[in-house]
């Protein structure tokens, strides 16, 4: 569910790029990102776990597609009015007030789940300590079906536990690559800004977008483009150093966390090139993809985590207008409105 908010308000880190520009080039992570809303609420319409939240569901989705078209409006305004015009719409603070509610609803209903599972395991907790000691007597025929009472629950427990750890696991991680997703990526960037203010460490970020991967989908299928992204991503983890924090935002999209001084960053973006230099699929040898790399440095190029994704994302599109299977860096550092 906070895949959700979080492709919003990428959304909104382009809008606002826009705004404030008028380059189209920002428009592009704003359109990816609208792209994937659908796929995200269906994810959350065809939860089995979220069925008794259907009311909120819905009214998230409302939600969505009311920032979705204030968002769109926004841009319409820019166009056609300027930008003085697309603030002074801004100022209304519609968008906000969409969001603050998908927040408050996406919080209680993972309030509520948690507080089902917790309830779930107490209770069977409580079955499993009350076959255990409350059968008690001597009777031969008790303590039996207590002990396959007390097994059949142990059983179950474990299952349940196993349940929550999965589900643990999978809220940080891609289900495909198993590699941190763009919630815990979001959560993993925050806490290394943190400790660059501290001074603790520096912090760069390499923004991947994987070059000719499209048309694998197109000419192979959707098997073989996931086959793909397996072995782009084994492929490197096999060069990434200790401390050296891989994720995948969604597509063929990717972003890595890393630290040292600008030449380590343009070793490490090289070496990820360089990894994609050889045969992918045994079964299909053509196949071949490239990566562009946008880089980015804090506090050089963005003081806090929106800022410099969206300096390395106009990076990475630099990278792509010279030429692709490269990197670059950003020309200068871009101002970016506030998100909302």
């Amino acid at each position: 569910m906070s895949s959700l908010l979080s492709t919003l308000q990428d959304a909104e880190i382009g809008q606002r790029g826009f705004l404030l520009t008028g380059e189209v080039q920002y428009l592009a992570p704003y359109e990816r990102a609208i792209g994937q809303l659908d796929e995200h609420l269906l994810l959350l319409a065809e939860n089995p776990m979220l069925q008794f939240y259907g009311a909120d569901i819905a009214a998230i989705a409302r939600l969505s597609q009311l920032k979705r078209s204030e968002l769109a409006q926004t841009i319409v305004v820019r166009r056609e009015q300027g930008q003085v015009a697309a603030q002074k719409l801004l100022r209304e603070d519609n968008g906000k007030i969409y969001m603050d509610e998908m927040r408050l609803r996406i919080s209680n209903i993972e309030s509520g789940v948690a507080a089902s599972l917790r309830e779930q395991k107490l209770d069977l907790q409580w079955r499993s300590e009350l076959a255990l000691w409350g059968g008690g007597g001597g009777a031969l025929l008790m303590l039996g079906l207590l002990t396959l009472l007390f097994v059949d629950l142990r059983r179950d427990l474990s299952e349940r536990a196993e349940l929550l750890e999965r589900l643990a696991f999978e809220s940080q991680h891609d289900s495909l690559t198993r590699v941190p997703n763009r919630r815990a990526f979001n959560e993993m960037l925050d806490q290394a800004l943190a400790l660059a203010r501290r001074g603790e460490r520096q912090v760069a970020l390499l923004y991947l977008d994987l070059d000719g991967f499209k048309p694998i989908n197109d000419q192979y299928g959707h098997a073989a483009g996931d086959a793909t992204l397996k072995v782009v991503v084994a492929l490197w983890q096999g060069v990434m150093r200790e401390g050296e924090v891989l994720a995948r935002l969604g597509g063929d999209e990717f972003a890595v966390i890393a630290a040292g001084d600008a030449e380590a960053v343009e070793r490490l973006a090289q070496r990820l090139i360089d990894a994609l230099d050889v045969p992918l699929l045994a079964q299909y040898p053509e196949i071949r993809v490239g990566v562009s790399v946008g880089l980015a440095r804090y506090a050089e190029h963005g003081e806090d985590r929106r800022r410099l994704i969206a300096a390395a994302d106009t990076a990475m599109y630099r990278a792509k207008e010279a030429g692709k299977h490269c990197f670059a860096w950003p020309e200068s550092r871009q101002p970016v409105l506030a998100v909302v």
